[in-house]
């Protein structure tokens, strides 16, 4: 009987040791898939602005001024996602750089409700 009580206790101690990976796993699988739309996000915001003339990125009222949440991609696949774009070297009212810098940053609230955050940097020349 002994015998019997011991070896369902380590049993159960394995299952509950293999379930506590399998929870971990399938959290980690999450926020890779989480990561993974946000930078997908951000490759499309940057391939955006790459498209557009280096001139007309970074003024005022542009789709992507410097660091406003640019409003094409704010909640698009993740909760309370936003993409930042900001201009490192450049002013509001002065002259384009070339090359521009260009600096994206996203924001997202994951499952878990906490705060993540990806950035991707690039250049753009006339």
């Amino acid at each position: 009987m002994v015998e019997m009580i011991v070896a369902i206790t380590v049993l159960l101690i394995a299952v509950l040791s293999t379930s506590v990976a399998q929870i971990a796993a399938l959290r980690l699988q999450d926020g890779a898939k989480e990561t993974n739309v946000a930078l997908a996000d951000l490759e499309s915001a940057m391939e955006s602005v790459m498209a557009m003339s280096i001139d007309t990125i970074p003024i005022d009222g542009s789709r992507f001024e410097s660091g406003q949440p640019v409003a094409a991609f704010e909640r698009l696949h993740l909760r309370d996602q936003r993409i930042v774009a900001t201009y490192p070297g450049y002013t509001l009212g002065g002259s384009v750089p070339d090359p521009l810098p260009i600096v994206m940053t996203t924001t997202w609230t994951d499952r878990r409700g906490v705060q993540r955050s990806a950035v991707l940097r690039g250049m753009k020349t006339k």
